[in-house]
């Protein structure tokens, strides 16, 4: 007899729940992440839970939604190993939908992995490009560029601001100030060479990104100002595949392949500029 499912609003009380399907999956996110998502827009994250015989409900999955104007990402879709092939995926994903549409948002996108794309794919989305995460633990020479200076919660930068805008599409202004606050960020300002990357802490690697650059040049020296930061430790960073340059970059700083995401989008396409896009923030805001 198939368990009922009923999903409901995800709490912060449910994030030590969250934090043992993540274990489950291998997945680098910290308690961090998921009070990340509540805060930015709690509404939008759910919980799924199980009818069990003895003891009523008990939690199986999750998903969350960020939204940044028009644009909405859908992230976190995990479900308890052991209740696995019911269905339940596919229940959490049509909440976070149906939430958005609801909402009017024209464009939804997420970041999947191989196992999920189909599912996607049955849920209306089309693939964009890929993300690869490359990996490893660079040893850099050398001294950091002085004009890689530290971006804090305290300092107000516009133009950098507006390039994000730019390069992405998206208005990501209260996502980048809330990853600021706890977070190490460098950006870069001269002439016509705009640069910023940021980065955030992990359970099995220090995530670098996101990071965005309006030249080639700019994108190195920033990225190798986050690498001096961050030298000798495991490091992540996602990067567009259309950006050749990154995936140069981070080969010939010793970092590998380890895995790939296709981003897909739902609804209006977004028009954005991947080949200067240095790094993701991540699969869970793109």
């Amino acid at each position: 007899m198939e368990k009922a499912i009923t999903i409901r609003q995800m709490l912060p009380t449910d994030v030590q729940f969250g934090m043992q399907l993540v274990q489950q999956a291998g997945w680098n996110q910290l308690e961090a992440d998921w009070h990340r998502a509540l805060a930015l827009h709690p509404e939008g994250c759910f919980l799924a839970e199980q009818n069990v015989a003895t003891d009523g409900t008990a939690p199986v999955g999750t998903v969350t939604t960020c939204i940044f104007g028009g644009v909405a990402w859908i992230a976190m879709v995990l479900v308890d190993t052991a209740a696995r092939n019911q269905g339940i995926g596919q229940k959490l994903m049509e909440r976070a939908i149906g939430h958005l549409d609801g909402l009017g948002i024209e464009t939804q996108r997420l970041d999947a992995t191989i196992l999920g794309k189909g599912l996607y794919e049955k849920l209306g989305f089309q693939e964009e490009y890929e993300v690869v995460r490359m990996k490893g633990i660079p040893k850099m020479r050398g001294s950091l560029d002085d004009e890689a200076m530290p971006w804090t919660q305290d300092t107000s930068v516009p133009l950098i601001l507006d390039l994000d805008f730019r390069i992405t599409g998206t208005h990501r202004e209260a996502f980048l100030h809330s990853l600021l606050r706890t977070n190490i960020f460098y950006y870069s300002m001269f002439e016509d060479d705009l640069a910023y990357a940021g980065s955030r802490k992990g359970r099995n690697a220090v995530q670098l990104g996101p990071a965005v650059a309006s030249t080639p040049e700019a994108g190195r020296q920033i990225c190798d100002a986050m690498l001096h930061h961050f030298n000798g430790l495991p490091i992540f960073i996602d990067i567009p595949a259309p950006n050749k340059a990154a995936l140069r970059w981070a080969s010939a700083n010793g970092l590998e392949e380890q895995r790939r995401f296709v981003r897909m989008y739902r609804g209006k396409k977004l028009i954005d500029h991947p080949e200067s896009i240095w790094a993701s923030s991540g699969p869970e805001k793109g």
